[in-house]
């Protein structure tokens, strides 16, 4: 009996873990503060928020309005954001603390009033600080962002310089194609 449990044992777990320890999913910011100022009542905003806090969202083209240096109670760096969502002219408030989200809006040049980032963030609330701000915490910057999207294809590779373009296997070997980077003229 023993011989039999454990293979089953084993299989049911091989197949019904690896589900569940995949990453969790990430939805589209940007869709949710348009879905949200198009919602006629309060009634259909709170049904439309309620299932989704504490959930992650990935917000692109933000729009920094304001943006002020602190530190927390113990000295470490923060970097206290308010930006504005293209699509739904939303306020998206944030505290940057992260040692890596700090590097990439410290990178040359420097990220300031007026620049774009793309962030992934928890969604701690919408409306609840003011009528139109969602509010994320933690977060993380992701990249530099361009202040709109671009008609057309828009690739990873445009975006973030570490990416790959593609692979080559005309060779018969696997070969990574970067993207030159461009000199300033």
């Amino acid at each position: 009996m023993k011989k039999i449990i454990l293979p089953v044992l084993t299989i049911f777990f091989a197949t019904i873990l690896p589900g569940t320890t995949w990453a969790l999913p990430v939805d589209n910011g940007n869709d949710l503060a348009l879905e949200y100022v198009t919602q006629k009542t309060p009634a259909l905003k709170k049904a439309l928020v309620e299932p989704i806090l504490g959930k992650l969202h990935y917000f692109r083209y933000l729009r920094i309005t304001e943006m002020t240096e602190g530190k927390t109670p113990d000295g470490f760096r923060t970097v206290a954001i308010k930006a504005v969502e293209p699509s739904s002219d939303m306020i998206v408030k944030f505290t940057v603390l992260k040692n890596v989200s700090l590097s990439i809006l410290d990178t040359d040049p420097k990220t300031k009033v007026g620049d774009a980032v793309g962030v992934q963030g928890r969604l701690e609330s919408i409306g609840k600080v003011a009528t139109n701000m969602i509010v994320l915490n933690p977060v993380i910057v992701k990249h530099k962002d361009k202040l709109a999207p671009v008609r057309g294809k828009e690739f990873l590779y445009e975006l973030d310089p570490n990416a790959r373009m593609g692979t080559d296997t005309s060779s018969g070997t696997a070969k990574v194609i970067r993207v030159e980077k461009k000199e300033k003229e």
